[in-house]
This record gives structure tokens, sequence and C-alpha cells, in this order.
């Protein structure tokens, strides 16, 4: 388990997970997306397949509230893991931090 490093990175791969926000949701032609705004507050349209984060992030799933993804860290004695993390929807993840 490695990452592709022959792969083109994707314009989202060149921001933290941390400071990208999700948004919204779309759909279309059966396909739903996710709304990312970037901390220069632009906003991209992704699917499951596409990546985020600077952790070789791939979208696995997109639902109402959240975008879910699977990332690869390298550890110390330079063996790839995999890590699951999520990006929740901004206004769901505002009421989580008032309770």
């Amino acid at each position: 388990m490695a990452p592709d490093f022959t792969r083109r990175k994707e314009p989202l791969e060149a921001f933290p997970l941390e400071s990208l926000t999700m948004v919204g949701t779309l759909a279309r032609n059966k396909t739903t997306y996710a709304l990312v705004r970037t901390p220069e507050s632009d906003v991209f349209q992704v699917r499951a397949g596409n990546y985020m984060g600077q952790n070789y992030g791939v979208i696995i799933e997109i639902g109402d509230g959240e975008l879910k993804l699977k990332e690869l860290l390298q550890d110390g004695a330079g063996d790839w893991t995999e890590r699951s993390s999520s990006l929740q929807l901004q206004q769901q993840a505002e009421q989580q931090k008032k309770r």
C-alpha cells in the first residue's frame, strides 16, 4: 500500500485537510458532489474518487452532512498506513462546536 506518485495532483491536495471546509452538496445525473471551500475562498466541486488534503486523501463517500476520505500516512519506519478522515458540512461543524 503506497500512494501513486505518477498521478497528477488535484488542486485541493495543495491544502491541509483541516483548512478545507465543506459548504454544501449537489446531485447531478445520479452523482453526488460536495462543494469544498479553500482558505482563499475558492469553491471546488468534488465527487467520490477525487483527492484532497496533503495526505493522499481520496474521497470514498459523500453524504448530506459529511464527506469521508481514506488517507495514506507514512510512519517512522517508512511504511504506509491507511487512516479514515471526514469533513463535515460547515453548518453542522459549527453547531457541534457550540455544544
